[in-house]
């Protein structure tokens, strides 16, 4: 926390808090705060605020929602903008964090986009209203339930999953590779480099492992 009492929280937001929040949260004020932030989204895209709680404020439209939460352990404030989908007959929410929303379009750092925690009414007060400035200016797309862009959404989200399981995946790949380079297993290194190669499409060989494979592959040809 620094001077202003505003923490910086370092990793992916957007997830909701899923405790009770402590007595003495609405001192903070933090409904109060959004409905005066965010009242464009009543004036200016047709929502009606449905819930006020001392961590949670909803508003809906017709095609979209917006979650704003002050997270009830953590003390993080985020945005979540959503539509509802049907899967299985059922009707359901789908819902992204602002922050990947702003990055469908905008370079985040650009943008000096970033997630706060605050346990502090001031600052609580300008933190709200500079999600809300964020959230008018760069999602109104998603507000208005744009189909196009939850499906942009819907797509990054999907591309970025499938990008950290295979990272995890060739990490594994390239422990076993560098453990088979030690032993001189060379079927082995070529075998995971390979695979890697093949399979991960996010993933590509630095220039070392690229060395490796070529001589692994040399070795294995001069054995036959």
């Amino acid at each position: 926390m620094d001077a202003t009492g505003v923490i910086l929280v370092v990793g992916p937001e957007g997830n909701m808090p899923t405790t009770s929040p402590g007595s003495g949260r609405s001192r903070l004020g933090f409904a109060d705060a959004v409905k005066e932030s965010f009242v464009f989204l009543v004036s200016g895209f047709g929502f009606r605020l449905v819930e006020a709680q001392p961590t949670f404020v909803r508003y809906e439209s017709e095609r979209a929602f917006v979650n704003v939460f002050h997270g009830r352990g953590s003390y993080e404030l985020g945005v979540e903008i959503g539509h509802w989908i049907v899967i299985d007959d059922d009707r359901v929410e789908e819902r992204f964090p602002l922050g990947d929303v702003i990055a469908l379009d905008h370079d985040l750092a650009t943008v000096g986009y970033r997630s706060f925690a605050t346990t502090e009414k001031e600052p609580l007060a300008r933190l709200v209203a500079q999600l809300a400035g964020w959230t008018q200016r760069f999602a109104p797309r998603a507000l208005e339930g744009d189909a196009t862009t939850f499906d942009r959404l819907r797509v990054e989200n999907a591309r970025q999953s499938q990008a950290m399981q295979e990272g995890w995946r060739a990490t594994r790949l390239r422990s076993a590779a560098d453990e088979a380079w030690h032993r001189k297993d060379w079927g082995r290194v070529v075998d995971a480099y390979g695979e890697m190669v093949s399979e991960l499409r996010t993933v590509d060989l630095k220039p070392s492992e690229l060395r490796r494979l070529r001589y692994a592959q040399e070795q294995l040809d001069s054995s036959r």
